[in-house]
C-alpha cells in the first residue's frame, strides 16, 4: 500500500471522528446527568477498561494528566470513582468505577443504545452488517497503531 492510500484513510478519520463522537455524546444529556464532556469520556473509558492509573487514563482519553486528574477528582467527589494507592508505590493512584457509577453507566449505555437504535432504524440490515464488519476492521487496525 502506498502513502496515498494511507493519507486517504487518515483524511476519513477527520470525517468519522466528529460524527461518531456526536452520535454517542448527544445522548449523554449534560443537564440531566450533571457530568461534563470530559467526565463522560472518563466514565466511558473506565467502563470499558476497568481500573487504571492516571497516566493510563490520560493516554486512553488523549488528554493531559492534569485534566484527567481534575475530572477524576470531580467524579470521586460525586461518588463515581474509587481511588486506591498502588501497593508497593503509594504515589501511583489506581482508579475504578464505584458500584453507583457502574449502575449509572449501565443506564447510560442502555439509553445510548436505544437512541442509536432509533437513529439507525431506517438503515437496511445489509448496510448495518457492512457497517459492523467495517467497524470491527477499523477497531482491529487502530489497535495495531495505538499504545492503549
Amino acid at each position: 500500500m502506498d502513502n496515498d492510500t494511507r493519507t486517504r484513510c487518515i483524511m476519513e478519520f477527520y470525517e468519522i471522528y466528529p460524527l461518531s463522537r456526536k452520535l454517542v455524546f448527544d445522548t449523554f444529556d449534560q443537564k440531566k446527568y450533571h457530568v461534563t464532556r470530559t467526565q463522560q469520556i472518563v466514565l466511558l473509558a473506565l467502563s470499558v477498561s476497568g481500573q487504571m492509573n492516571m497516566t493510563q487514563l490520560a493516554a486512553r482519553i488523549n488528554t493531559s494528566n492534569e485534566q484527567a486528574t481534575r475530572a477524576a477528582a470531580q467524579l470521586a467527589d460525586m461518588g463515581f470513582i474509587r481511588r486506591e494507592h498502588q501497593t508497593g508505590n503509594r504515589r501511583v493512584v489506581i482508579i475504578s468505577l464505584t458500584p453507583e457509577a457502574e449502575d449509572f453507566m449501565k443506564k447510560m449505555k442502555a439509553e445510548i443504545r436505544d437512541d442509536l437504535l432509533k437513529r439507525f432504524a431506517n438503515v437496511s440490515d445489509e448496510d448495518m452488517e457492512k457497517l459492523y464488519d467495517a467497524l470491527v476492521q477499523v477497531s482491529s487496525v487502530l489497535k495495531q497503531v495505538t499504545d492503549i
